[in-house]
């Protein structure tokens, strides 16, 4: 078999309290795999905050496992929440203040029971540091999925212009077998720059990818029942409007839609749209 590129692995635990945690010798974190012929996604679910020190090298390990297998493989939200998170009730545009903290991220954070940080999910599983997050992932590839899911995003932009247009979703879901299961939309966001204190002092223009903006459906943290039926493809659609108001403003061309399949054993499939479309380069 080919070798791939190298990816990240921690080559020591880290020792995690909710202040610190060990730093990774640089010369540690390669070693070279085996190449993954994958036929789905991972979520990579990143509990972070603008005030917690370690959270961007979490950061970095996310980017890396992203380049490694791609975009459509390791699908990273970053959700901002609990003591090192800043509410989007503290933001002040005026005055460059910027939170990124959510209630619905809260909600996610206490169905996990998570208390360190920073600290990531992958695939609804058990909490891990980030020095275990390739090998989870790695792991995750490797198991064998009956799930796909079409997306289909359609952005309608307010008549009387604005920001604050409706983003319809559909999602085609098409299973192996019958089993009952759970879909989710997450809105997420790019190229936000907000504050945030790392290792070296606080950087105030530092840039926020995959942040989670919002659930679509919010009855259920891990959404809408749905009912499999092996062969037969099953339509989700859902709506949420763009929110641009004085604590929270979305930028339209730097949200995706990230929709996920899971039952009782975690997630069975991911994907995620951009909101609008990029230009094909």
């Amino acid at each position: 078999m080919k070798k791939s590129k190298y990816i990240l692995a921690a080559a020591a635990a880290l020792t995690m309290t909710f202040a610190s945690c060990d730093e990774i010798k640089e010369d540690e974190r390669y070693i070279e795999l085996d190449k993954i012929e994958a036929d789905h996604g991972v979520l990579l679910e990143d509990f972070t905050g603008q005030n917690c020190i370690n959270c961007p090298e979490a950061h970095v390990v996310m980017e890396q496992l992203v380049e490694q297998y791609g975009a459509d493989k390791v699908i990273p939200v970053s959700i901002h929440c609990g003591d090192f998170g800043v509410s989007i009730d503290r933001t002040n545009f005026d005055k460059n203040n910027v939170g990124l903290m959510t209630d619905e991220g809260n909600a996610i954070l206490a169905s996990y029971g998570i208390e360190q940080f920073p600290m990531g999910v992958i695939n609804m599983g058990s909490p891990l540091t980030f020095d275990l997050w390739a090998t989870a992932v790695r792991k995750a590839l490797e198991v064998k999925t009956d799930v796909k899911i079409t997306l289909n995003v359609d952005y309608k932009a307010p008549a009387e212009g604005g920001n604050k247009g409706e983003i319809d979703i559909r999602a085609d879901v098409l299973s192996g077998s019958d089993h009952d299961a759970r879909i989710q939309f997450w809105i997420t966001e790019d190229g936000i720059v907000a504050s945030q204190r790392t290792l070296n002092g606080r950087v105030p223009d530092y840039v926020h990818n995959n942040v989670y903006r919002a659930a679509v459906f919010t009855d259920n943290l891990e959404g809408e029942s749905i009912s499999l039926k092996k062969d037969i493809a099953q339509s989700v659609e859902g709506r949420i409007t763009a929110r641009y108001t004085d604590k929270e403003r979305w930028k339209v061309e730097n949200l995706s839609v990230v929709a996920f399949v899971s039952d009782n054993t975690g997630v069975l499939q991911v994907v995620k749209a951009p909101v609008i479309p990029k230009p094909e380069k």
